[in-house]
């Protein structure tokens, strides 16, 4: 039986999207590195990356200091996690949701965060995201950078300092980001896992910027251990800094909810609508656009009204 797609919470439509051309066929290696060049690091991948470094060289304590578990310390990873966070992902919400600058322009969905709804912490979307992306998310990350740190303090660990290793590192990290988040977000969809923890995430079907790391603590404790790979990856410590605060942020603009941002007369892209349909659905695009998993498994949604159609069809044939 064919069924009707409709959709009433009419928004901004981007239309179909592609795998990245080297996994397309035949693959593209040249146009996979002018996508990933221009598309993938310019701007928001670079942005993460300058941010971390500057957070790391001018606002993180010295190594020395986590030769010993010190709580002074451990409180100014928190604190600075919240202040940028407040800096990047606040600002976003001003502009967007506060301030409204550029309307419904380019959002996904029509609708607004939900106010006075009891399935959010305080009866509030926002207010729900940003006391479980503030405590939880900031401090849970903050802890996962002191105990790397304690490593590298106490030379448990591997290190390498040098420039080439660690800019080659870092871009593989995104690699490693993408596999390291298709594995524990199927893990987490797991029914109970999803009902107990993962569904704290997924009140937010209508997103925004501070949706990105509101999650359960046990979830935070999860998606931010990719830096542990570094236990076993000989690195600088930088790239502890760097996976983490990529973590807190690159989500916030992909959550955002608007597909581009409007300043003036430029625009810029924002929301990854690759990981805004997860939201929608739940069942598809578990995993990020650089690194095709759901497409080798079957999972992948690419924005169509023939796949829309398709995800209605299979989930009404499941509740039989």
């Amino acid at each position: 039986m064919e069924v009707e797609y409709r959709d009433d919470k009419v928004g901004y439509d981007p239309g179909v999207f592609e795998v990245p051309p080297l996994f397309r066929s035949p693959p593209q290696p040249l146009q996979m590195l002018k996508w990933f060049i221009s598309k993938f690091m310019w701007y928001q991948s670079v942005l993460w990356i300058l941010i971390s470094f500057i957070c790391y060289r001018y606002f993180t304590p010295e190594l020395s200091n986590f030769q010993s578990f010190k709580i002074d310390s451990f409180f100014l990873i928190w604190l600075r996690n919240i202040s940028i966070m407040f800096l990047i992902v606040g600002f976003q919400h001003w502009y967007l949701y506060t301030r409204k600058s550029q309307g419904s322009d380019f959002k996904y969905d029509s609708r607004w965060p939900a106010k006075k709804r009891r399935s959010f912490s305080f009866d509030n979307q926002t207010k729900d995201n940003m006391f479980w992306s503030l405590t939880s998310g900031c401090g849970i990350a903050a802890l996962y950078e002191v105990f790397m740190f304690f490593l590298h303090a106490n030379d448990s660990i591997g290190r390498v300092d040098s420039f080439i290793p660690t800019a080659l590192t870092t871009v593989s990290l995104f690699w490693l980001s993408s596999i390291h988040f298709y594995a524990n977000h199927r893990l987490l969809h797991i029914k109970p896992l999803y009902e107990i923890v993962h569904s704290v995430h997924h009140r937010n079907v209508n997103t925004g910027p501070w949706s990105g790391i509101s999650m359960h603590p046990f979830e935070h404790l999860i998606y931010f251990s990719l830096p542990l790979v570094f236990v076993f990856i000989p690195a600088s410590p930088f790239l502890v800094t760097f996976s983490l605060l990529y973590l807190i942020l690159a989500p916030s603009p992909s959550h955002s909810g608007f597909h581009r941002y409007r300043f003036a007369n430029t625009e810029i892209p924002a929301a990854d609508y690759f990981h805004y349909l997860h939201h929608k659905y739940f069942d598809c695009n578990y995993g990020t656009i650089l690194f095709p998993l759901d497409k080798w498994f079957d999972t992948f949604h690419d924005g169509s009204v023939k796949a829309h159609k398709e995800i209605i069809q299979k989930r009404m044939l499941n509740r039989k």
